[in-house]
């Protein structure tokens, strides 16, 4: 049981990692890698919800077990560029290892053991993160927003 929940963890981590932007009333902020830095580590995160990228609700039932597993960590990004997965009930450390923004501060450069790879940045304030993930949706792959919120 404790493989399949470091397995479902770390599926669920690697999907986490995708979009974020400044959500202030200037629709396309400038927002500098410090700026961003500060949103991603102002608190740790918990999946809401996964939508298409039209913004529709996906179902669970209609997602793979890595996605879904998402659902069951809270993230910690930290100022050192550590990034750390952590059961969101018993807030033990499942998985972890780095992340960067990319040099265009557009997606996020993560490094994690059995993940790695880069994950635009769609919406990042204090009160919401969105990530882009590429993830099987009813057995096809389509791009998929995962909507994050403060994790309290």
């Amino acid at each position: 049981m404790k493989t399949f929940l470091s397995l479902l963890a770390y599926t669920l981590f690697f999907g986490l990692m995708v979009a974020c932007k400044d959500d202030s009333a200037n629709p396309n902020p400038v927002v500098t890698a410090s700026g961003q830095t500060d949103l991603l580590v102002a608190n740790p995160w918990l999946l809401d919800r996964v939508n298409d990228t039209s913004g529709q609700p996906i179902a669970t039932g209609k997602l793979n077990l890595a996605t879904t597993a998402l659902y069951y960590l809270t993230m910690e990004f930290k100022a050192n560029n550590t990034v750390r997965a952590l059961d969101a009930k018993t807030k033990q450390v499942v998985n972890g290892g780095t992340w960067y923004l990319t040099a265009d501060n557009k997606a996020i450069d993560v490094n994690v053991t059995g993940f790695k790879g880069q994950f635009p940045l769609v919406d990042l304030s204090r009160s919401k993160m969105t990530l882009r993930q590429r993830a099987p949706v009813n057995g096809v792959d389509t791009d998929v927003n995962l909507e994050f919120k403060p994790s309290l």
